[in-house]
């Protein structure tokens, strides 16, 4: 039997019909709340013959209804039209009554915390609830203590109890954070980095908008050397000489079967000493296409076209990034140009780095260009076996952009197939991904089912909810109620990374937190603006 210390506070009375997968209980005034986990000791059958044993049945509440059978609706509405205070009347106000629904998680033997098992017997009427001390919790949530884990935070209305996720089922089978805008996704995710760079595991961060380039003027609480700021660089050489026809297909119309012939023509002319940048490597090829030949006058004046559209996209889309990175927030920050990923791959993925692309001034096929090229590339140098590079971890933000479902404009967004390839064969090579997005119901349905943990926080939106539903198997429908409720870093974590779903609360990081980037006091900056033109502004006539 469990002593009086490791059983904790009795907060009600199982009533009512029950089974093996949930009951109803009786909760004692302000004691229990919605998310707290619940224990049961109750007996059950064991093999025939052999009698009976005592059980503890762990549940985690999923709904609370409160009435009071003392205050009929008809009085209420007589109170209601008479504008009578209650207080004045005979109705009671002392016998609210509150009633607790539980999700049955599973059973341990008494002695034995860490082994938990699914229960095979319904639980008993008339038992004793209570809401287990916090080391008994710590203990079911944990199981194997030796597993390295991420702490994600705590439970909703229990600091005293940590929750943290497995941290080898995140980087080798994928996790995902959903979430509406101002839900906590950032925050989720900055936690997790912290994480992964405290244990020193490689982080490469696809950052359309600049979310974590704060990371770098933090980058004292973190180990040495650990965060590396890129903008996109795609340079050419020998070994890579496809690319700029790879860039044609995804940025163009592509070539012909015929334009196809001549470019390789052409392309079979160049002799690369070294890296060139595309540009560059645009120049050389419209050389090389005027000493070429072709039936058709028309061929080679398109093939020029297409790479001449290239060459200036690409242009333009630097420029709109150098001028980003030159804006008052973000200079001085020490961006580099992108390494190549197939001939440097060491200069994205090191033990202890995050690697930051910094995508904004990019257009959506471009980005997702760029996603494709280096995740595919770095992929390709873990699958080789060659051990050039060490198991990675790669965070894609704004996920809905890069691997967008079927009515999304999967055709027009060249890193789909890459995704789909690295979330279903990742695992096997030490790859793995993080997707985080406001919208989950744009995202491709077989690519978020293939992650294996899950952190959801809140979701108004009925289709986001209807399509997470869906997706997360283990998501129940009481759960997803819950999701519109959930104030800012509220959510639940569900999937291989934690032992059944939990409605935690995610640790804000406060010391992570950059007030010189991502700022959105637009109605200071309005009214403290200066015309650096007309010297025009507050206070200034």
């Amino acid at each position: 039997m469990v002593t009086k210390h490791e059983t904790g506070f009795k907060v009600g009375t199982v009533v009512g019909n029950t089974s093996p997968q949930e009951f109803s209980f009786i909760v004692k005034s302000f004691t229990a709340k919605l998310g707290d986990l619940v224990r049961v000791e109750m007996e059950i059958p064991v093999a025939e013959g052999q009698g009976r044993k005592q059980v503890l049945v762990w549940g985690r509440i999923v709904e609370l209804g409160r009435s009071n059978p003392f205050l009929p609706m008809e009085a209420g509405q007589e109170l209601a039209e008479e504008g009578v205070d209650l207080i004045s009347t005979v109705l009671s106000l002392s016998r609210d009554q509150v009633t607790g629904r539980v999700l049955v998680l599973g059973a341990t033997d008494v002695g034995n915390l860490k082994r938990i098992r699914p229960l095979n017997y319904p639980v008993s009427p008339g038992a004793v609830v209570y809401l287990p001390p916090a080391r008994a919790v710590r203990t079911i949530l944990t199981g194997d203590e030796t597993v390295h884990r991420l702490r994600l935070g705590s439970l909703i209305g229990r600091s005293d109890v940590p929750v943290g996720i497995k941290t080898n089922a995140i980087v080798a089978r994928h996790m995902a954070i959903l979430a509406m805008t101002g839900g906590g996704k950032t925050v989720a995710a900055r936690r997790i980095i912290r994480e992964l760079l405290d244990a020193r595991y490689p982080l490469v961060i696809l950052d359309p908008h600049g979310d974590y380039l704060g990371l770098w003027i933090k980058r004292k609480l973190f180990p040495r050397n650990s965060i590396c700021l890129f903008y996109p660089n795609l340079t050419v050489s020998e070994e890579n000489l496809s690319l700029v026809g790879y860039l044609v297909a995804q940025m163009t119309q592509g070539f012909t079967d015929a334009q196809r012939d001549k470019y390789s023509e052409a392309l079979g002319k160049i002799n690369l000493k070294g890296e060139v940048t595309v540009q560059r490597f645009v120049e050389l090829m419209m050389k090389k296409l005027g000493d070429t030949k072709s039936r058709h006058a028309g061929t080679i004046p398109a093939i020029k076209r297409a790479l001449r559209l290239v060459k200036g996209r690409l242009e333009a889309m630097e420029k709109s990034n150098e001028r980003l990175r030159k804006q008052a927030t973000l200079q001085g920050l020490p961006f580099e140009p992108m390494p190549d990923p197939r001939l440097d791959p060491t200069g994205f993925v090191r033990p202890g780095r995050a690697s930051v692309v910094y995508l904004g001034g990019y257009d959506h096929l471009t980005q997702s260009t760029i996603v494709a090229i280096v995740l595919e590339q770095l992929f390709n140098h873990r699958a080789s076996m060659e051990n050039r590079i060490p198991p990675f971890f790669a965070v894609v933000e704004e996920a809905h952009n890069f691997i967008p479902s079927r009515g999304e404009g999967q055709a027009e967004t060249p890193s789909v197939d890459v995704i789909k390839k690295l979330i279903t064969e990742g695992r096997k090579f030490g790859t793995g991904l993080l997707l985080i997005s406001q919208r989950p119901s744009r995202l491709d349905e077989t690519a978020l089912s293939q992650c294996n943990t899950f952190l959801i926080f809140r979701l108004v939106n009925p289709r986001d909810q209807g399509f997470v539903e869906k997706v997360m198997e283990n998501l129940t429908r009481s759960d997803s109620r819950l999701l519109p409720g959930f104030g800012p870093g509220q959510g639940i974590v569900s999937g291989q990374g934690v032992r059944f779903p939990l409605v935690i609360q995610v640790d804000f990081d406060s010391d992570l937190v950059t007030a010189a980037l991502g700022s959105e006091e637009f109605l200071k900056q309005a009214t403290e603006w200066e015309d650096p033109e007309r010297g025009v502004g507050r206070g200034l006539k």
